[in-house]
């Protein structure tokens, strides 16, 4: 058992790492594609990227419940099952 939540940790973390990784190259380009226009962005833009930032923190917080649920619904089905015998 330690093993299992061991390893669901480990790939939680690889999960989120990864998907963190991910978010800042976007928000790096979108910084850099914002730097070297000549023209000011407009209000629109500030609102796309607040809600590109929320999306890319659920989606991190995603990836790193997943592997979590995972193991613990298939922990208590099997430990479900052992009950009923």
């Amino acid at each position: 058992m330690f093993s299992e939540k061991n390893s669901a940790f480990a790939e939680a973390w690889l999960g989120m790492a990864s998907e963190t990784l991910r978010a800042n190259q976007a928000i790096a380009a979108s910084l850099f594609a914002s730097i070297f226009t000549l023209r000011p962005p407009k209000p629109a833009w500030f609102a796309k990227t607040s809600a590109s930032l929320q999306d890319s923190a659920s989606v991190v917080i995603d990836k790193g419940l997943t592997p979590l649920h995972r193991k613990a619904v298939a922990n208590a089905r099997r430990l479900a099952k052992l009950k009923r015998r």
